[in-house]
């Protein structure tokens, strides 16, 4: 049983649960430490951190930042959540994101014949900082007038619906403006944290093999990041060992996080036999040591914060 997970997300942005209902699942699955890390947003910080206190978990605080680059994920971990600059960029992210929404969903009313208005995304969001692909699926699956037409198309599923309308490779998918990997390690440093590159086994990486990954973590790694994401529910054994291996090569720091976002049974892809995550914590290991992961996470974020002129996050 997994005791840690290092990637959660909220009703914040695009999980179905709210940042106290998800330390609660947590302490139920026997978890003992985890980080909300919602998309490009950090206003379930303090709930998350006062329901870890009641509850006995400890909640390390972070972020999931959306970068320029392969549209990459980059964790930060240990930051001050009210850092100024931090919080500057996350509002242009927002406003990024609304921008490409509407976009989209324009795109799927023009080019897919689907009903919806952008008021049925706001209800699917109402509780959400940031606006994502998630809610644009579920605003378009709950309207009636779309049921035939989706069932002619076989979707039937929100996996579905990205594979066939939203996926990253779609005319109907607005790519936003992002900020650089660079500027988002930067940022992070200066606002007390430690970054990780998220999930690293993305669609422009796996599909040519492992040799572009491990070019573009060279670039990474001249811009300052701390770590990988060694351990997810999207990995395979091959991509665990992979990733294993390159945090020993050059150094860097491993994390694992299941990228929890709702509970349920997901169905397994019958290619690789992955599933998303059904509840907090579940993801797999095979049989790769994980007991070192916060200590030396730990260590990494009280070096950042000793080495630089950062000012310090609330719970410090």
């Amino acid at each position: 049983m997994n005791t840690i997970d290092l990637q959660i997300q909220s009703t914040v942005s695009d999980g179905k649960h709210s940042p106290q209902e998800l330390v609660k699942m947590a302490r139920d699955q026997g978890l003992g430490v985890i980080s909300l890390t919602d998309h490009d947003a950090v206003d379930g910080i303090d709930e998350a951190l006062r329901r870890g206190e009641e509850l006995g978990i400890r909640v390390i605080p972070g972020i999931e930042m959306s970068a320029e680059e392969h549209g990459i994920h980059i964790l930060g971990y240990g930051i001050n959540y009210r850092d100024a600059a931090l919080l500057r960029e996350l509002e242009k992210a927002k406003l990024s994101r609304i921008e490409g929404a509407k976009k989209m969903v324009d795109n799927l009313r023009v080019n897919e014949g689907l009903i919806v208005e952008w008021e049925d995304v706001l209800r699917e969001s109402v509780q959400s900082s940031t606006i994502t692909r998630p809610h644009i699926v579920a605003a378009v699956m709950k309207r009636v007038e779309n049921r035939d037409k989706l069932e002619r198309d076989s979707v039937y599923s929100k996996r579905d619906f990205f594979e066939k309308y939203l996926s990253d490779k779609d005319p109907n998918f607005v790519k936003r403006a992002c900020i650089s990997a660079a500027d988002a390690i930067q940022l992070l440093h200066n606002a007390g944290g430690v970054a990780i590159w998220s999930h690293p086994p993305i669609p422009d990486f796996t599909n040519g093999g492992y040799e572009e990954l491990e070019i573009f973590l060279k670039e990474l790694i001249k811009w300052g990041i701390d770590g990988l994401e060694v351990f997810s529910a999207s990995h395979t054994e091959d991509d665990v060992e992979f990733l294993e291996a390159l945090a020993m090569k050059y150094k860097l720091l491993r994390t694992a996080g299941s990228d929890f976002h709702e509970k349920g049974n997901h169905p397994a892809d019958s290619e690789t036999g992955l599933h998303s995550a059904r509840t907090p914590g579940d993801y797999e290991t095979y049989g790769f040591p994980t007991g070192d992961i916060v200590e030396k996470l730990d260590e990494a974020i009280s070096k950042k914060k000793s080495a630089g002129n950062v000012s310090p996050a609330p719970n410090d």
